[in-house]
């Protein structure tokens, strides 16, 4: 059974390992993967191979309580997954990698969640993580002591796909958006700034045109910007951005971020862990972050010690843009996730987890 975003999203870490499971007809012999939606007519494009089950529905139930395996991307005991028995596995994958923001008990939670989050702690059976620094945050801000599988983060296998199949996913994006997939002087700069829980809206956005001209000055090409939007943002973004642009386009409802990370040529964030995700495809990355001093969440890496270029303001972001040294780049950002990452992104998370799961099968 798998399930992302309590069943209202088809994405992610959960998607990535059904979707391999699907395309393998060897784990097919072994495995019948469930997919649970709180409406799964909203997810057309799940593969004939994944069956997909309506949660509430007397066969969610069913297959939640015979599955030997459930697979979540957020905290899901208590919630939909009141029992777990002694034979089953519970791989909780979550929804991030490595990044700079507090998560779990090192952020401020309420006491329902630190309750329902202790109970999902304890059920789990397994976690994959992307390196050293994430495996030792499953220990300390997830209370986590059980097993970890260090082999990169599934939703992540898409990076280091065949270059056919980025292309298609550029066609898709570019058609999503309203965009000539035809024309190779396109460039996309993806924006992907994270929730604050303060609820502060003035640290969002930047000068476009100005962004746009920086762009088009250093790297050359027609530059387009995507925007998008964490979950925790979908009820209010639209109310902070100005898309009437021409040159800026909302893909804050497209349903897997990794597939708009892979098409795009540059990104701008604050204190996103996408900026990790994206600085697998080694292109420029840029910081803009108007609020260190009292941001909510707290860091346990200060922005200005990342390899990317980082900027309090427009007029910083700019020149950032105009004087950006990819060289430099490059090497201070293999430096970092060596000396302080300990990066193990592998391109193949997702069959490693299925291999636990086949080992699994047999103990």
């Amino acid at each position: 059974m798998f399930v992302s975003w309590n069943g209202a999203q088809y994405n992610c870490n959960p998607r990535a390992i059904a979707e391999a499971i699907a395309r393998d007809t060897k784990a097919l012999e072994s495995f019948e993967p469930n997919y649970a939606f709180v409406n799964p007519d909203k997810f057309p494009d799940v593969p004939a191979q994944i069956h997909k089950v309506e949660i509430g529905s007397l066969e969610y139930y069913y297959l939640l309580a015979t599955s030997q395996f459930i697979v979540s991307n957020i905290r899901f005991a208590g919630i939909y997954f009141p029992y777990k028995k002694n034979s089953q596995a519970y791989i909780q994958t979550m929804h991030g990698g490595h990044g700079i923001k507090r998560v779990e008990f090192d952020a401020e939670l309420s006491a329902d969640y630190v309750k329902s989050a202790l109970e999902d702690t304890r059920r789990t059976d397994m976690m994959p993580s992307d390196s050293r620094y994430w495996t030792n945050i499953y220990r300390t801000a997830y209370r986590y002591t059980g097993e970890v599988l260090e082999v990169g983060l599934p939703r992540n296998d898409i990076f280091f796909a065949p270059n056919y199949i980025k292309d298609d996913l550029r066609q898709q994006v570019f058609e999503t958006v309203g965009l000539d997939d035809e024309n190779s002087n396109i460039r996309l700069l993806i924006y992907t700034p994270t929730f604050r829980g303060n609820g502060r809206r003035d640290v969002y956005g930047f000068n476009v045109d100005n962004v746009i001209q920086a762009l088009e000055t250093r790297f050359g090409g027609q530059w387009h910007v995507l925007i998008s939007s964490h979950p925790n943002m979908r009820s209010y973004y639209r109310d902070i951005y100005d898309f009437s642009h021409p040159q800026t386009h909302d893909v804050g409802t497209y349903p897997d971020l990794q597939e708009l990370l892979v098409v795009s040529d540059v990104l701008i964030t604050d204190y996103s862990s996408a900026e990790m995700d994206f600085s697998l495809t080694k292109r420029p990355i840029f910081q803009l972050i108007r609020d260190l001093a009292d941001y909510d969440r707290g860091t346990y890496i200060s922005p200005v010690d990342l390899p990317f270029p980082y900027a309090e303001n427009d007029a910083e972001l700019v020149q950032n843009i105009l004087s950006f040294d990819e060289k430099k780049y490059l090497s201070d950002l293999e430096a970092f996730n060596r000396d302080i990452i300990g990066l193990n992104e592998t391109g193949h998370a997702s069959e490693a987890v299925i291999r636990w799961m086949l080992e699994k099968m047999k103990s």
